[in-house]
């Protein structure tokens, strides 16, 4: 009898023991597997003979063309240690989820950021991912309304796009537009601005409030949405975006200067946006490269030759 109760005694314990060491397992916060953003949707690359350092840029895509222009002026004019380029574009919003992804960050990429809207900035502001001394504000822009230079097919009687407020289309008289193209406003700063300006009131020079009606006109809705803002102008040149018909665009001014198969219809007044259109950069603490990273984002705020390649380009100092 002593046995058995020594025997179950002796198995309790063991059961006991088996929770005790188990418990902490249970209670831990299980850890989730950090999912990869989109990959970065241009790669370029600016090579210097006889360069002393590296650096990567993750730039929006609507700097495509201007910053090979002032990597390359850089190089030119400087007196620092010339530098080879690695550059990423795209929106701003897909840039910040792979500065946010943990690899990037442990390897140190990228070592600059420059986003076409504060917000993701400040993101990274909040988060003490800045060196001391940024963001600041390189240049400014300015939302505009293209068209293709020739439709898909005409556009029936009283239904041709003249100024932002003509998109809507819930009138008998307006159904025939078929889609408008903005970026997905949630990651892509030109589409947030077109959001700001199609929801504003003012139907005379913004968008007389047409923002809902095109999301959500039942036959069906008229807007869709791209991945950054030269996507949008694509959709525009080509006039189909995921198999839709595309008869206008919203992107930047500057974008409008790179293309030859649109047709300018209109540009939103400042008045038109409740944030305006600034071009924040800034060098990022995870940088292995701190001298040559701010030299380089130094050299586009203050540097005359990276100005006129800005204005040039159609951009708006700061």
């Amino acid at each position: 009898m002593k046995s058995k109760k020594f025997v179950t005694w002796i198995a309790a314990a063991i059961a006991s023991l088996a929770v005790a060491i188990a418990f902490p397992f249970f209670m831990s916060t299980p850890v989730t597997a950090q999912t990869a953003p989109p990959t970065p949707q241009v790669t370029t690359n600016v090579t210097y003979p006889g360069a002393t350092a590296n650096l990567k840029v993750y730039a929006a895509i609507s700097l495509l063309e201007v910053l090979t222009d002032i990597e390359n002026a850089y190089n030119n004019s400087t007196n620092t240690p010339k530098i080879n380029f690695t550059n990423s574009l795209d929106s701003s919003g897909i840039l910040l989820q792979n500065i946010q992804y943990t690899p990037n960050e442990t390897a140190g990429i990228p070592d600059v950021f420059i986003s076409a809207a504060t917000s993701q900035m400040t993101t990274l502001q909040t988060a003490g991912k800045l060196a001391s001394g940024w963001p600041k504000n390189i240049a400014k822009n300015r939302l505009v309304l293209v068209k293709p230079s020739s439709p898909a097919t005409p556009l029936p009687t009283g239904n041709a796009i003249t100024s932002f407020s003509t998109l809507v289309n819930s009138s008998p008289t307006r159904t025939g537009i078929r889609g408008i193209a903005i970026g997905t406003p949630a990651t892509v700063p030109a589409g947030e601005y077109a959001r700001q300006v199609l929801t504003n009131s003012d139907a005379t020079n913004c968008g007389g409030g047409t923002y809902n009606t095109l999301v959500n006109n039942p036959a069906p809705n008229k807007i869709f949405f791209a991945s950054n803002v030269r996507n949008v102008l694509s959709a525009v040149e080509t006039k189909t975006l995921n198999g839709n018909t595309i008869d206008a665009g919203l992107v930047y001014a500057t974008d409008k200067q790179v293309s030859n198969l649109t047709t300018l219809v209109s540009t939103a007044l400042a008045s038109c946006l409740t944030t305006p259109i600034v071009y924040p950069e800034a060098v990022l603490t995870r940088t292995t490269n701190s001298t040559a990273a701010n030299a380089f984002a130094n050299f586009i705020v203050t540097d005359t030759n990276a100005k006129n390649s800005l204005t040039t380009r159609g951009f708006l100092l700061p």
